[in-house]
């Protein structure tokens, strides 16, 4: 995840959505994926309070609990573009990811159709390359993997691009600085439209190239 997010330009291996990213690693699962809603509240409260700006949740849950949705608004009020992947059940679109106020991430493959594991539905906001992603690993390794883990940080490498950007016309609020439903709003009107149903890729393809313009 953290290589396809800002993976070094420097002819090893490969290259993230944005080279320069500043990556902070936010721990708040245990080494096997696995933990508390608690320290991921914990741990938004910590983005908020280091002036994050945007977060990758390459995580999720089939239910909902208030207290998290909570801890998910608070972060969004806070002006943190927030965006998670949609699942990997076939199904409905996993929490947070069903938030309305987070960017929900399936999954495409190489031939731009959406992957038949990735979770749908009217909650998904884009989507972008999940399946035979090549990235960095542990140890120094590279390894290929999918899902819609992979898919997510392709639109928050894309997100943090767009932070960089001058507003122009999608400052809604008029305020000249980026909120997060105005670089959603960028992502979706610069996203690639495959063919698919919006319940499968929502706005479209996310486009690194075309929202940074």
């Amino acid at each position: 995840v953290a290589g396809i997010v800002a993976a070094l330009d420097n002819e090893i291996g490969v290259i993230g959505v944005g080279p320069e990213i500043y990556l902070y690693a936010v721990k708040v699962l245990s080494k096997n994926g696995s933990g508390w809603l608690s320290d991921i509240i914990e741990g938004f409260d910590w983005c908020i309070n280091q002036n994050m700006q945007v977060i990758n949740m390459s995580f999720g849950s089939s239910s909902t609990v208030q207290s998290f949705h909570d801890a998910i608004i608070k972060t969004y009020q806070a002006g943190l573009v927030l965006v998670g992947a949609a699942g990997n059940n076939g199904g409905a679109v996993i929490y947070p990811a069903a938030y309305p106020e987070v960017i929900a991430v399936s999954a495409s493959d190489s031939t731009d159709n959406i992957a038949s594991w990735s979770s749908r539905g009217p909650e998904v906001d884009l989507i972008a390359p999940g399946v035979n992603i090549n990235s960095t690993y542990n140890n120094g390794y590279y390894k290929t993997m999918s899902g819609t883990s992979m898919a997510c940080p392709h639109v928050v490498g894309t997100a943090a691009l767009v932070l960089t950007t001058t507003i122009g016309a999608y400052d809604l609020d008029g305020d000249g600085l980026w909120d997060p439903d105005e670089v959603k709003g960028k992502l979706e009107a610069t996203a690639e439209n495959l063919g698919l149903s919006s319940n499968e890729q929502g706005a479209g393809l996310v486009r690194a190239d075309l929202a940074t313009q």
